[in-house]
């Protein structure tokens, strides 16, 4: 023990008992409002997350389970589910994705051509598309040239494309002149739209 500290033992020994017992109150008030502040809130935060943690795992076990078969056979046969987009968004969704798979195989001239791909039934996915909103179909046209071997790729980079939703009537036809197929086909993309009031929300 220092002089210095022998010294302020001293002092406070020489103190009446009332201000003895003040400056104690005091000095263990400022020693819990530092604890309390610096080490047990976090020792509090902590106990917290891992209550909502340990929350979190006990709920993700509850639920564990075998998943039924055709879920699974689902899954595998057609990968994730998406919830289609907007109409004006899956419309240029869709125009990016053809433009997007030309690029990525070189083709430089190709034609495009949106279409109206006509209402799906007003009782489909009704759950998927919300109160008002019913699902349509778009689509568009393209034509375009390709070398033999990679036809069978192009067509499966479309149907890759999460903007594609399926490839309808493709038309191959082999142009000898050129060495080259000729590719014709309709790429379609599910939509969400407002249902059309004056035909009452029918097909």
């Amino acid at each position: 023990m220092t002089r210095g500290s022998q010294k302020l033992i001293g002092r406070f020994e020489r103190l009446p008992a009332v201000w003895r017992f003040l400056i104690t109150i005091v000095g263990l008030a400022t020693v819990y409002v530092f604890l309390d502040d610096y080490c047990w809130s976090y020792a509090r935060e902590w106990g917290t997350e891992g209550d909502r943690l340990q929350k979190l795992l006990e709920r993700g076990a509850a639920r564990q389970g075998p998943i039924p078969k055709d879920i699974e056979r689902a899954a595998i046969a057609f990968g994730s589910v998406e919830v289609p987009d907007e109409e004006s968004q899956a419309s240029e969704s869709l125009a990016q994705a053809v433009n997007d798979t030309m690029k990525m195989h070189r083709i430089t001239s190709y034609g495009y051509e949106a279409l109206s791909g006509g209402k799906l039934p007003s009782s489909a996915l009704t759950t998927v598309a919300g109160s008002g909103r019913r699902i349509e179909r778009m689509r568009g046209e393209v034509q375009f040239e390709a070398p033999a071997d990679e036809v069978a790729q192009i067509l499966a980079d479309f149907e890759a494309n999460p903007a594609i939703d399926s490839l309808n009537s493709i038309k191959l036809t082999w142009l000898e002149d050129k060495k080259k197929v000729g590719i014709r086909l309709c790429a379609e993309a599910w939509a969400i739209a407002s249902r059309d009031p004056r035909r009452g929300g029918g097909s």
